[in-house]
């Protein structure tokens, strides 16, 4: 990742972590994003991937969520030195 970008979810590896800044997408896709805490301002963490499913942590909590709906997610990753 560049230092500091604004990508989609689903283009995080396993083992990084971002801050969500946007979610874009319809009504439904938003309120379920929302309804699993994927919301602005918090850390999100890529735990492993299968397919096109990413496999997140967030808030304590473990979800998969598609390719479509991880590219809703957009969040801020910060590379370290």
């Amino acid at each position: 990742m560049t230092l500091n970008s604004r990508v989609p979810l689903v283009y995080l590896r396993v083992g990084e972590e971002g801050i969500v800044l946007d979610i874009v997408g319809g009504r439904g896709a938003v309120s379920k994003l929302l309804a699993l805490g994927i919301v602005p301002g918090k850390r999100v963490k890529v735990m492993g991937r299968r397919g096109g499913a990413v496999l997140i942590s967030v808030n304590g909590s473990k979800f998969v969520l598609g390719r479509g709906l991880a590219m809703k997610v957009i969040v801020h990753v910060e590379q370290k030195d």
